[in-house]
C-alpha cells in the first residue's frame, strides 16, 4: 500500500481506508481533525479579510499561521500511522508497537485540543458571518480529540506495562479536563 494517502483524492483516500485488512482508525481521526483545522483556518482568514481595519493584522496572521501548522501536522500524522497498520497480529502484541500507537493517539488528541483552544481564544475576533462555521470547527476538533482518546483507551487494554498505562491515564485525564473547558455553541 502507498504510504502517502493524503496526496490522493478524497474518494481514493476513502476507498483505500475501506479496502485495508486492518482498521485505519488513527489516520481517519487525524485527517478529520486536519479538515476541521482547515475550516477554522478559512474562517480566521475570512474574519481578517472582512475586518482588516479593526483587527491587529500581525496578531491574527500569527494565529492563522498556528492553525495552518496544526492542519499540516495533522495531515502528516495521518500519513505516519498508515505504515504501522501493516504490522501483523503477532507483532502487534509487542510493547513497542502498542506504545507507539498510544503515543500516536495521544498526539492527535493533543493537537486537536490545542487547535480547538486556539479557535476558542479567537472567537471575539470572528467575523459575524463565519461565527457558526468556526463553532462547528470547535465541535469537530473536540470530537476528534475525544475519538483519539477513545483510541488511546482501547490501546491501553493490551498489556503494555503498568508504568506506561499509568502515564497514559494521567495524559487522558489532563486532556479530558482541557476538553471540558472548551465550549462549542449549542444549536438554537
Amino acid at each position: 500500500m502507498e504510504t502517502d494517502l493524503t496526496n490522493k483524492t478524497v474518494r481514493q483516500y476513502i476507498d483505500a481506508v475501506s479496502d485495508q485488512y486492518y482498521p485505519m482508525t488513527g489516520p481517519v481521526i487525524a485527517l478529520m481533525a486536519a479538515h476541521a483545522a482547515a475550516l477554522a483556518e478559512a474562517c480566521m482568514q475570512l474574519s481578517l479579510d472582512h475586518q482588516v481595519d479593526k483587527l491587529d493584522w500581525q496578531d491574527v496572521t500569527g494565529r492563522i499561521g498556528q492553525m495552518a501548522h496544526f492542519k499540516d501536522t495533522l495531515v502528516e500524522w495521518s500519513n505516519q500511522d498508515i505504515a504501522s497498520g501493516r504490522i501483523d497480529d503477532a507483532l502487534a502484541a509487542v510493547n513497542g508497537y502498542r506504545l507507539a500507537l498510544c503515543d500516536y493517539s495521544t498526539e492527535i488528541a493533543k493537537l486537536s485540543t490545542q487547535a480547538a483552544r486556539l479557535i476558542q481564544d479567537f472567537r471575539p475576533l470572528t467575523y459575524r458571518q463565519v461565527a457558526g462555521d468556526l463553532d462547528i470547527a470547535v465541535s469537530l476538533l473536540t470530537g476528534t480529540a475525544r475519538a483519539a482518546l477513545q483510541l488511546l483507551a482501547d490501546n491501553l487494554t493490551v498489556e503494555i506495562g503498568s508504568d506506561s498505562v499509568q502515564k497514559y491515564r494521567v495524559v487522558m485525564a489532563d486532556l479530558t479536563s482541557q476538553l471540558a473547558q472548551l465550549t462549542a455553541a449549542q444549536p438554537t
